[in-house]
This record gives structure tokens, sequence and C-alpha cells, in this order.
């Protein structure tokens, strides 16, 4: 598949698609990053020793950014 063809076949997408897209294309960019990698175990390490956010505080938090404009 050509650039071109991709180009055209994200161009086509849903904006939830496209944002799933980004956000692989954003993984495969830092995977071979150590420091990446490094601080994906310390928060893998954290989640593992409890240390979670609910649902509701992750909404809460999403709904503050919202309001200031993030």
């Amino acid at each position: 598949m050509s650039m071109a063809e991709v180009k055209e076949r994200i161009a086509e997408m849903s904006a939830e698609e496209r944002l799933e897209v980004a956000a692989l294309i954003a993984h495969l960019n830092r995977a071979d990053d150590q420091e990446y990698q490094a601080e994906l175990d310390q928060r893998m390490s954290a989640m593992d020793a409890g240390r979670k956010n609910s649902a509701a505080a992750v909404e809460n938090s999403h709904r503050n950014l919202l309001n200031r404009g993030r």
C-alpha cells in the first residue's frame, strides 16, 4: 500500500478510528524508547501496588480539564 493510499484510507475513517490510529503510531514511535518503557514499568508497578484512579476520579479530572480548555 502506498503512502497516498494510507492517507486516503485514514481520511475516510471516523474520528474515533483516526484517534486509534494516532495512538498506535504514537506507541510505535516510542516502543524502542528506553525512558518511555521505564516510565510504563513504573506506572504499572504503582498500579500493581494499588495506586489507581477510579472511573469517577478520571471523569472528574476530564471534566476539570475541559473546563480549563484543555
